[in-house]
């Protein structure tokens, strides 16, 4: 899929998917030894999530580092409380998403701190699941207020124990705040059904060398769905790059007719001329098969699926741009 990312809400827990199995994944441990020898570093007085990880305004990371890096919770602590800093979606109002920094604090954490004060497992010699599984920034509060950041006692593949995992999913959170943080998409691109930013796929064919013989005709949707375009524009530090990322300017539906004039401009397109030019802006129509995407400016290169099954690229004109509003 050529999108240039979206940002996805973030849970309890961070599941990330790699693909078979490994000899080692995971937190940076199996432990190995790296775990530190004596009691966590016990704070003064808890005052927020922006205190403790030092920003008002970024994304908050995950706690990773304490999965194996981080001395383990002994008895000389006592917690009565748990914190949770992370970051999330949320959907506004007015129909779009923006990034929030949360705090939420957990008043019954018995089954937590239990979890949290047992061992590393030894770690394994043999294969491990490829998928990276990582804590939310969690604290623990004593009754004077004090705080500190518990080490997560780690399985056999270096990833936060089960018990662990299952008594911070089973934790009955108060919500304290959240902040937002940043838009991941505006109300005008949820309002047209397109994403805030996308590849220019066009520059990253190009630069990676295209298909581009005539013999394999293009081969665009022909179903009855609406077909819609959205427009994005290329920042100037985006251009040039691999993966050059386009910020929402327009979208909306194409009528029948519309649709079947650009169908019959890019199937009449030859192939590509020798240009290397980066867009300021282009267009992605999208379709229920996929997407044709087309520079509205400069080297006005087309890129479409054909019939030979590969995206090939084309020469656009300045008909086709006035066709899609450029």
């Amino acid at each position: 899929m050529a999108r240039s990312g979206t940002a996805l809400a973030i849970g309890l827990l961070v599941v990330v998917l790699g693909a078979g199995c490994a000899g080692q994944t995971g937190d940076a441990g199996r432990s190995g030894g790296q775990r530190p020898s004596g009691a966590a570093k016990v704070e003064p007085a808890w005052t927020s999530c922006p205190a403790a990880t030092g920003s008002s305004t970024a994304p908050v990371p995950s706690d990773n580092g304490a999965a194996s890096t981080l001395p383990l919770l002994d008895d000389g602590f006592h917690a009565v409380a748990a914190v949770l800093c992370q970051s999330a979606t949320r959907r506004r109002t007015d129909g779009g998403t923006e990034m929030v920094a949360t705090e939420n604090r957990a008043d019954e954490v018995t089954e937590l701190v239990a979890a949290l004060r047992l061992p590393d497992k030894p770690h394994t010699d043999g294969p491990c699941t490829a998928d990276l599984i990582r804590s939310p920034y969690l604290v623990l509060l004593d009754e004077q207020g004090r705080w500190l950041r518990p080490g997560v006692p780690v399985d056999e593949c270096g990833k936060p124990r089960i018990e662990v995992r299952t008594a911070i999913q089973e934790l009955r959170l108060t919500p304290i705040s959240a902040r937002p943080i940043g838009q991941v998409e505006s109300a005008e691109a949820a309002a047209a059904g397109c994403d805030q930013r996308w590849a220019d796929m066009v520059w990253v064919t190009a630069s990676f060398g295209a298909r581009t013989e005539p013999a394999a005709p293009v081969a665009l949707y022909t179903g009855p769905a609406p077909v819609r375009i959205c427009v994005y524009r290329v920042p100037a530090d985006q251009q040039r790059t691999g993966k050059p990322a386009g910020d929402f300017v327009s979208g909306r539906a194409l009528t029948g007719g519309q649709w079947a004039a650009v169908k019959r401009a890019v199937e009449a397109a030859g192939p590509a001329v020798p240009c290397t030019t980066p867009t300021d802006r282009f267009a992605v129509v999208r379709t229920a098969t996929g997407e044709t995407y087309v520079e509205l400016d400069n080297c006005r290169r087309i890129l479409a699926p054909t019939s030979a099954g590969h995206d090939a690229l084309r020469q656009g004109s300045g008909a086709l741009v006035a066709l899609l509003g450029g």
